[in-house]
């Protein structure tokens, strides 16, 4: 049987690294967002938007902890990304006919991102159990902000 590269626990380590900041970043980028659809949205989906937002918020900080916590460094470049998805979001709120459809799409995004990072903890030699229970309330809260998603 023939050894794959994963199977070395170091690089298999780096990927779960890789796919942290992956989920860190869309996180940042679609808490940012969400608030600013929040803001200026029907006040019907505002408390949505809001719950959206802070379960994104929370994941991104979840997600930064266990980055911390395993020795890597978050990612610092997406400062301007949050810029420009607040100001998007702000700017689209009054239109639901454009943002209803994007925000079911990002939501199924989010949940393939942490459904990929829970398989990879899975399936990856060298991870700690500790790290695999951590990432699981990830992977639950991309499921209900989904289903959220997908009441809009």
């Amino acid at each position: 049987m023939t050894e794959s590269l994963f199977d070395e626990p170091s690089i298999s380590r780096q990927w779960v690294l890789r796919r942290l900041q992956q989920a860190l970043t869309l996180d940042l980028a679609a808490g940012a967002l969400l608030d600013g659809l929040a803001r200026t949205c029907a006040r019907s989906a505002r408390t949505s938007m809001d719950d959206l937002a802070e379960a994104a918020h929370q994941r991104a900080a979840t997600v930064r902890e266990i980055i911390l916590d395993e020795g890597g460094t978050p990612y610092s470049s997406v400062g301007l990304a949050r810029a420009c998805s607040r100001a998007g979001g702000f700017v689209l709120g009054p239109i639901s006919l454009i943002w209803r459809p994007g925000l079911r799409l990002l939501a199924e995004h989010t949940l393939q991102e942490y459904d990929a990072l829970a398989a990879q903890l899975r399936s990856a030699p060298g991870i700690s159990p500790d790290l695999r229970d951590r990432a699981q309330p990830l992977f639950e809260s991309a499921q209900q902000g989904h289903r959220l998603a997908d009441q809009r």
